[in-house]
């Protein structure tokens, strides 16, 4: 699912007035010499352009009204195309702003067939907000994608057709292909996913990683079958995410004062913490806290997490998204069906909540799991 320039989408929606007109937002990075950052489509069709001055922007197309950018409400309205995808299915994943990709195999005994389901997905998200959306159906995560941006309201992409519909394809629509392989095969003279999809995998190796290839050559191909993670996390789980706008340097990113904040949002013990960072060329960056690391106060946690972040962010590029993934409790993973003898340990989480709000700066752990127990 794909709801086009979702930011000039809301814009629209709370002005009229702003409708069938070319719209842009200021480039939050040059306040002096102000630019512009995202340009709609009525824009780009009078020749605007990101990072084009503002001055000569307003000389190209007199109409051109300039707006504020405010990504706190692009990444509210984020959250709330998320909740309205729980509605229809418990597996997706949320891609680019305004775009989702959700799994619809498994749910034909509530909406009936997975076509007729997205079509309502369609409407009703018109219906419920406002926004206009299109839907890519296929098999493939890839062509499910560019089938979304095809501009019908729903393109539909038959099993085994997934290849002919990606081969005419130019390479640089590929999500997440970072810039420097496009570059390069460009210069080789693979610039459609036809032109790559007979390249063997050890020629793909050559040309990317061992690591890259096999994946690259599925989605290429249209053979890649995702398993989507849950909308909704687990119990005793929770996940924050930081997109950056405008992707700063590691140094100038506040993390520790930020992870304190979403150690301090839930005052449980924390079981595990994954830290995920993305740099503006997609490349994923991933740190885990020791045991040892999990035993400390807050304020040392975030502080140890501030510095493994600046020690694996070694390459000078700028960091575009940052994501903490942890999962709370004594120490242990919470069963389905819980063990009676269990439950005085699950009494003593409230008492511990209380002390660690209480003394911030201090280790408050359960007795059997103080160091020497």
């Amino acid at each position: 699912m794909w709801v086009p320039e979702l930011p000039f989408q809301l814009a629209c929606g709370r002005d009229g007035g702003l409708r069938d007109r070319p719209l842009a937002f200021l480039s939050p990075d040059t306040p002096r010499s102000p630019t512009l950052w995202f340009v709609n489509r009525l824009g780009r069709a009078e020749g605007l352009a990101a990072g084009m001055p503002m001055d000569r922007a307003i000389g190209a197309a007199p109409g051109l009204r300039v707006l504020d950018p405010s990504p706190q409400v692009w990444w509210e309205a984020q959250a709330d195309l998320s909740d309205f995808l729980q509605h229809w299915t418990p597996q997706g994943q949320l891609g680019r702003l305004g775009e989702a990709l959700v799994e619809l195999q498994g749910t034909q005994r509530l909406f009936g067939p997975p076509a007729d389901t997205a079509e309502r997905m369609r409407r009703e998200l018109a219906a419920r907000n406002g926004w206009d959306s299109h839907g890519g159906l296929s098999l493939s995560a890839t062509a499910a994608q560019l089938a979304a941006h095809a501009e019908h309201h729903l393109e539909l992409v038959a099993e085994g057709a997934e290849a002919a519909f990606l081969a005419p394809q130019p390479l640089r629509r590929l999500p997440d292909l970072a810039p420097r392989l496009q570059d390069r095969f460009h210069r080789l003279g693979l610039r459609a996913f036809g032109d790559l999809q007979p390249v063997p995998l050890s020629v793909l190796v050559e040309l990317t990683n061992p690591k890259l290839a096999p994946d690259l050559r599925a989605r290429v191909r249209g053979e890649d079958r995702p398993r989507l993670p849950l909308l909704t996390e687990r119990p005793g789980h929770a996940r924050h995410g930081w997109r950056l706008q405008p992707p700063r340097l590691p140094e100038e990113v506040a993390l520790a004062t930020r992870c304190l904040d979403w150690l301090w949002s839930d005052p449980r013990h924390p079981r595990t913490l994954t830290l995920h960072w993305w740099d503006v060329d997609g490349e994923p960056h991933t740190w885990r806290a020791s045991p040892e690391d999990l035993t400390v106060p807050p304020l040392v946690l975030a502080r140890r997490l501030q510095q493994a972040f600046l020690a694996g962010a070694t390459r000078r590029l700028l960091v575009r998204e940052v994501e903490l993934r942890l999962a709370w409790g004594l120490g242990r993973e919470r069963a389905l069906f819980e063990d009676p003898r269990n439950a005085k340990l699950e009494r003593l989480e409230p008492a511990l909540a209380r002390l660690r709000r209480r003394f911030p700066d201090r280790a408050v752990l359960p007795g059997w799991m103080a160091p020497g127990a």
